[in-house]
């Protein structure tokens, strides 16, 4: 089935199918990071890719193995090991789990499996494959596309290094290692503004119940094109929005409207004008996400919502009630529009 549908599992067949294959891969070793944690991603002639990693969760990639001989292999937990071996002409992979080296050898979706005692390099995956031309047609790899891809991973991922290398051409190498994470893409949006003037920003990281959250904004009175919000769910980029945003927006508003009120000050304020002048990015890690609409492009979890906005709200009270200069041009902004 994912050979004779291949853009049902990954979107489409030129670079947007490619990057969400390997980003399937990628996430499911990346469900647990430690300061070694490290992936090496080789761009080789012929088309191949050769990707080392070290210090990697592979548990999860075992699991996958072991479900390949469901039928057509569309079980959720074999996808990202299904998709590589089926959509590339040939595959070779190695796993080092506890104790066990697991060694699949693919030609177009056909694998054999062998383990093997294993040499004490437990958390270690090495894998190299080539997308198969019959699918990817006239497709080749770009470097600079994925080299975006890597490292959106990696701000997503704070503490993972990933490291990529171009042999195809000129000698190309580039790190990405974000360990305070998706601050990092704050930044970038900011400095892509001409006159740039943040101010009441907040970088937040926190872990409730069994999700992992990185919520970063800034007010940012002269950003005078639309306004700018990301938001993930692990490496899916919510384009609808959904829970996640909306309980970060809910939150903000709720301590800004809280400030204004210990302020004596009358305001009105809505999540349509709060991002007509704030930039916010969020992301959440952890499993089992609803996402619905078109594409799957929306988070739907009313409780994680819930969550995020009393813990944003929060943060945001805190932060206004010691900085008094931000308080006031917050609350002077939505209080001027208004009167």
């Amino acid at each position: 089935m994912i050979r004779t549908r291949p853009a049902m599992f990954i979107g489409n067949l030129k670079f947007t199918g490619f990057a969400n294959m390997l980003e399937f891969l990628l996430e499911e070793m990346l469900t647990e990071i430690n300061l070694e944690t490290t992936i090496e991603i080789e761009f080789l002639k012929s088309n191949t890719i050769r990707l080392n990693a070290r210090q990697v969760d592979t548990s999860g990639l075992v699991n996958c193995i072991f479900h390949l001989d469901h039928p057509d292999m569309q079980q959720t937990h074999s996808l990202p090991v299904a998709i590589l071996i089926s959509l590339s002409v040939a595959t070779e992979m190695e796993v080092h789990h506890q104790d066990e080296v697991y060694t699949l050898d693919s030609k177009q979706g056909d694998y054999i499996l062998n383990v093997t005692p294993g040499k004490g390099h437990a958390g270690t995956l090495l894998v190299e494959f080539s997308p198969d031309p019959v699918i990817f047609r006239d497709f080749e790899a770009d470097y600079e596309q994925t080299n975006t891809l890597l490292q959106k991973i990696a701000c997503l991922y704070p503490g993972v290094k990933i490291i990529s290398s171009d042999f195809r051409g000129d000698h190309c190498r580039n790190v990405f290692h974000y360990p305070q994470g998706i601050t990092r893409l704050l930044d970038h949006a900011i400095a892509t503004h001409p006159h740039a003037s943040p101010f009441f920003r907040l970088d937040l990281k926190a872990v409730i119940r069994d999700y992992a959250y990185q919520v970063s904004f800034c007010y940012q009175p002269l950003w005078l094109t639309t306004s700018y919000v990301r938001s993930f769910a692990n490496h899916y980029e919510l384009f609808l929005g959904g829970s996640l945003i909306e309980g970060v927006q809910e939150g903000i508003i709720m301590g800004i409207r809280d400030a204004a009120a210990k302020a004596k000050t009358k305001i009105k304020i809505s999540k349509r004008k709060l991002l007509e002048s704030m930039v916010v990015i969020a992301a959440v890690r952890g499993k089992e996400f609803e996402l619905t609409g078109p594409g799957k492009w929306k988070l739907d979890a009313p409780a994680l919502k819930m969550d995020i906005k009393r813990y944003v709200f929060a943060e945001v009270a805190r932060y206004l009630s010691l900085h008094t200069e931000d308080r006031n041009r917050v609350i002077l902004n939505f209080a001027y529009e208004f009167e």
